[in-house]
């Protein structure tokens, strides 16, 4: 009796015979590609991002070791706001220098190809 009970569940629950949907496979499969795209975009973003943290700390470090010459930090104590321009400019040239190679990997631009 259970057998009958499941053969008519099975078959009032079945769906009905119709043709496959293949612009929902289609969408499905895109959605698939774009997620891959974006998780091959964050392992980018993430080495580049640790490449460039490195960079700063090695530049920390150089002005650090630098400082601690006599000759330079006796100028530094005299002049602070000269000192203070130049780190500001140094600065500015490794922030132009970093986003200088993130600009040729535009996200949006990776969006618009696909």
């Amino acid at each position: 009796m259970a057998d009958e009970f499941d053969a008519f569940l099975a078959a009032g629950l079945a769906p009905e015979e119709r043709e496959p949907d293949r612009a929902f496979v289609a969408r499905v499969q895109a959605g698939i590609r774009l997620d891959e795209q974006l998780r091959a975009e964050r392992r980018g973003m993430v080495g580049a991002l640790a490449v460039q943290f490195l960079g700063v700390v090695a530049i920390a470090a150089a002005i650090v070791w630098l400082l601690r010459a006599p000759e330079i930090g006796a100028f530094a104590s005299e002049s602070p706001a000269f000192l203070l321009l130049i780190l500001l400019i140094a600065f500015s040239f490794v922030i132009m220098l970093f986003s200088s190679g993130a600009s040729s990997q535009s996200p949006v631009r990776a969006f618009s190809d696909a």
